[in-house]
C-alpha cells in the first residue's frame, strides 16, 4: 500500500511540475501544489484505513459466518438424532399398541368360552339339583314308609310277646297240674346259636318247599358269597354289592342269602346311601326277625339314622336292641350310643 502511496505521490509532483517547468512557478502555486499533495496523502491513508476495516470486518464476519454454521449444523445433527428416537419411541409404540389389541381379543375370546363354559354348567347344575331334589323327595317318602314299618313291627311284636306271655302262663299252669316239676323258660334267654339258626333256616324256607330241597350253601355259591366278601373287605362297596346281590339272586334259599342282605346294607351305609341302607336293613329285620343278623341291622339303622342327622328315630332303634335283644353283641353299642345322644 505504502508503495503504492508513493508512486501516486510521484506521479502528482511530475504532473505538479510539468507547469512549473514549462514556466515560471511562484510560491503560491508551489504551497497550493503543496496542499494538494498533502490533502491527497491524507485521503490515500483514510482509504488505506478503510479498506484496513473492511477486510478485518471481513474476516470476522466470515468468522461468525462458519460458527454459526458450526453451530447449526451440530444442531441439526442433534435435531436428527432426536427424530430417529422419537422414529424408534414411535414404532415400539405401534409393537406394543397391536400387541396390547392381540391381548385383549385373545382375553375376549377367553371371556366368551369361559361364559359359554359356566352357562353351560349352569343348566347342568340346574339339572342336577332337579334330579336330587327329585331324589330326596323319594327318599323322603322312603323314610316315612321306614318309620311307619317301624311302628307297625312294634306293635307286632308287642303283640306276640304278650301271645308269648299267654301261652308261657298257660304252660306254667298246666306244669302246676302235672307230676313233675316243669320250669318255664323264656325262648329267648335259653336259645342256643344253634337253635336260633335253624329257626332262621325255617323261617327262610318257603312253606311249599319240597322236603328235599337243601338249604345248605353249595361249593359254588360258598364260593361267590365269599368273593363277595372279600371285595367288601378290600373296600370295593359298589361290586361287593353287586355280588352280594347277584348272590342273592341264584341263591334266596341259601343259608347265607340274610346275611349278603346284611352286606348289602353296609355296603350302601359305606357308600353314604344311609336312606337306602336303612331299607335294606328293614328287609332283614322284617323278613327274618330272629336271624343274628336281625340286631346287628337294627344298630347299623340307628346309625344311618344319626348320619341322616335324626337322632330321635336312632334313640327309638337303640331302645329296641336293648328290649327286643337284650343278650345280642349290640347291646353295649347301643347303651353307648344312647349315652352319647342323651348328652
Amino acid at each position: 500500500m505504502k508503495k503504492y502511496r508513493a508512486s501516486y505521490c510521484l506521479t502528482l509532483l511530475a504532473a505538479g511540475l510539468l507547469p512549473l517547468l514549462s514556466g515560471c512557478v511562484t510560491d503560491q502555486d508551489f504551497r497550493g501544489l503543496e496542499l494538494q499533495v498533502r490533502s491527497m496523502d491524507n485521503r490515500l491513508v483514510e482509504m488505506e484505513n478503510n479498506v484496513q476495516k473492511l477486510q478485518r470486518g471481513a474476516g470476522t464476519s466470515v468468522e461468525v459466518m462458519k460458527k454459526q454454521q458450526a453451530g447449526l449444523s451440530n444442531n441439526l445433527d442433534r435435531l436428527n438424532t432426536e427424530l430417529l428416537q422419537v422414529k424408534g419411541q414411535l414404532d415400539e409404540s405401534r409393537h406394543r399398541y397391536r400387541n396390547l389389541q392381540d391381548e385383549n381379543q385373545h382375553l375376549q375370546d377367553e371371556l366368551k368360552n369361559i361364559r359359554q363354559q359356566t352357562e353351560q354348567k349352569t343348566v347342568e347344575l340346574q339339572e342336577r339339583i332337579g334330579s336330587v331334589e327329585s331324589s330326596t323327595s323319594e327318599i323322603d317318602t322312603r323314610l316315612e314308609n321306614v318309620h311307619t314299618n317301624l311302628v307297625d313291627i312294634k306293635e307286632s311284636q308287642a303283640a306276640a310277646a304278650a301271645k308269648a306271655a299267654e301261652e308261657a302262663r298257660k304252660k306254667a299252669e298246666a306244669a302246676k297240674k302235672s307230676d313233675r316239676p316243669h320250669e318255664i323258660t323264656p325262648d329267648k334267654t335259653k336259645k342256643t346259636a344253634t337253635e336260633v339258626k335253624q329257626q332262621a333256616k325255617a323261617e327262610i324256607t318257603p312253606a311249599n318247599l319240597p322236603e328235599k330241597t337243601s338249604i345248605q350253601s353249595g361249593a359254588t355259591g360258598r364260593k361267590a358269597y365269599d368273593q363277595a366278601l372279600n371285595l367288601f373287605k378290600a373296600k370295593k362297596y359298589k361290586e361287593a354289592q353287586e355280588e352280594f346281590n347277584n348272590f342273592i339272586k341264584k341263591n334266596p334259599n341259601d343259608e347265607l342269602a340274610v346275611s349278603a342282605r346284611f352286606w348289602v346294607g353296609d355296603c350302601l351305609f359305606n357308600q353314604n346311601e344311609y336312606a337306602l341302607a336303612i331299607l335294606e336293613y328293614q328287609n332283614v329285620i322284617a323278613d327274618f326277625p330272629n336271624h343274628v343278623k336281625a340286631p346287628a341291622a337294627l344298630f347299623k339303622q340307628g346309625m344311618a339314622f344319626e348320619k341322616l342327622q335324626d337322632p330321635e328315630t336312632a334313640k327309638i332303634v337303640y331302645k329296641k336292641i336293648i328290649g327286643e335283644y337284650p343278650k345280642s353283641d349290640q347291646v353295649e353299642a347301643s347303651k353307648k350310643r344312647l349315652d352319647a345322644l342323651s348328652k
